[in-house]
């Protein structure tokens, strides 16, 4: 979708034979990425929240409801994010999801809000 400058083969291919291969080699496996992900989400707020949730709920059993359902929505959301990922094999992450879904005008705006 952008302009991007070609590339001459010939030595791309001399480069892969000189040093065995070209490209990023995977060193985030399945457990690794999953405790990456679940660190964000419990240092980005579980510690400070359950007081004011507890506060407008005014019970217990009302907050528990609510965290569960925060949590399933999260966890649909953490589903969506893998699954974009091994659609779009594309380094960038949500700038290049938006971008090849949205376009660079809106992809450029999410990356200049963040």
């Amino acid at each position: 979708k952008g302009n991007y400058a070609t590339v001459d083969n010939a030595k791309v291919e001399q480069m892969e034979e000189e040093e065995g291969g070209v490209g990023l080699k995977p060193t985030l496996g399945l457990v690794q990425g999953c405790t990456i992900i679940v660190g964000s989400i419990i240092g980005s707020g579980i510690f400070i929240a359950p007081g004011g949730v507890l506060k407008e709920t005014g019970s217990v059993n009302m907050s528990l409801m609510i965290w569960i359902t925060s949590g399933l929505f999260s966890m649909v959301g953490a589903y969506c994010y893998a699954e974009l990922g091994l659609l779009i094999r594309k380094p960038g992450g949500d700038y290049t999801y938006i971008l090849d879904s949205l376009g660079p005008f809106v992809g450029f705006i999410r990356l200049w809000a963040e």
